[in-house]
């Protein structure tokens, strides 16, 4: 069987310290400069959990964490699935962390918010449950869900407890992209839209990819067109790229075209007389993120109903259900039985990450002979 390329560049830059905290904040910043402050309940520093440390997502959100003035990251779980304890103990004394738990019973009463960021999507709710129960806000990270009976029963959780949750791809608190929504939204003259996604699927069949790193295109979409997908058709799979058209009733039709063509997300709007082009990005945004939550814990309200962040995952569930089935597929009959293999996936992504810099290289030019 040939082996995918399962992260090519992404993954490249992780293994040499290039990967997303290189806009963490205070990376060029002024040492006199102000620090952003928040606060958790009380008025005393909010006391943060992350479940996970499999990804440079953890590296990223500790660096934003440590410059808030009124956060701290007070407690860490690491299972194990992609790196061993030796993470685990550098990652603590890094990032000056007071307790690592075992369980995440033992976590709950330690902290005032929870972050779920293990690659593995399948545990992000399991995760976050007990922390839903408990009534403390958490982030999950894209994507927020992989399979229908987990948007089911995070939807059923956050309905019942009314415990805030955000999550999903940082992409959505681009400043550049808030601002061409709120002028998107405005328009009456709009035609089509076409989002393009980074991912690294090797053949038609190849859908790992797809929901782990094509999310980033489907939330950006999403955020410009609001909730209310219908349909989802998976027309093609030409040169690498993965073609999917998403149906809104009385809205303009979307294409997502997500695969190698680009190297950055990207908008294209096609109105009655233009194409308006858009790249996100630019900006940091955990503290962003952060300040929310910690908002959060007074308001009771997330940035936006978990519907809208489940919807956007569940369209690329609808895609996968219709290319097997080689029809256009309504979201409203999604089972409990459709989704991603989480498992498969976290087993592959610590294959990778167990690689030298020598054999990722080499396997890497193999995969492009």
């Amino acid at each position: 069987m040939n082996r995918r390329n399962f992260f090519s560049r992404n993954l490249a830059a992780a293994l040499s310290g290039a990967a997303i905290g290189a806009s963490v904040p205070g990376r060029a910043k002024a040492a006199t400069e102000e620090r952003p402050k928040i606060s958790g309940p009380g008025g005393r520093p909010l006391r943060i959990g992350m479940i996970e440390l499999d990804t440079s997502h953890a590296d990223s959100l500790a660096r934003a964490i440590g410059e808030l003035e009124g956060a701290e990251l007070t407690a860490v779980i690491n299972s194990g699935l992609v790196y061993t304890s030796q993470r685990t103990d550098k990652f603590v004394s890094e990032h000056k962390v007071k307790h690592v738990c075992r369980t995440l019973q033992e976590m709950v009463p330690v902290v005032d918010v929870a972050l779920s960021i293990g690659v593995n999507w399948e545990n992000h709710v399991s995760d976050a449950e007990p922390f839903i129960k408990a009534g403390k806000p958490v982030f999950i990270d894209k994507p927020v869900i992989g399979r229908e009976s987990d948007a089911r029963r995070l939807m059923e959780l956050v309905t019942r407890y009314k415990t805030p949750v955000f999550g999903g791809s940082t992409y959505r608190y681009q400043d550049n992209l808030v601002q061409f929504k709120q002028e998107f939204q405005k328009r009456a003259d709009k035609v089509a839209l076409t989002v393009y996604g980074k991912i690294n699927s090797h053949g038609r069949d190849d859908m790992l990819d797809l929901i782990y790193y094509g999310i980033h295109g489907t939330e950006i979409m999403q955020e410009l067109m609001g909730l209310g997908a219908v349909s989802v058709n998976y027309l093609d799979f030409f040169r690498k790229q993965h073609i999917i058209h998403v149906h809104y009733d009385d809205r303009p039709p979307v294409i997502l075209m997500l695969g190698w063509a680009r190297n950055q997300n990207e908008v294209a709007l096609l109105t009655d007389r233009s194409i308006e082009n858009l790249a996100p990005g630019g900006g940091e945004t955990y503290s962003k993120i952060l300040a929310g939550i910690a908002e959060s814990i007074a308001t009771r309200k997330a940035d936006r109903p978990i519907s809208e962040q489940v919807e956007a995952c569940r369209i690329l569930i609808a895609a996968q259900k219709s290319r097997i089935l080689g029809r256009k597929v309504y979201l409203a009959e999604l089972t409990e039985a459709d989704g991603f293999n989480g498992k498969k996936f976290g087993l592959e992504y610590a294959r990778f990450r167990a690689m030298s810099r020598e054999e990722l290289r080499n396997w890497r030019e193999a995969e492009h002979r």
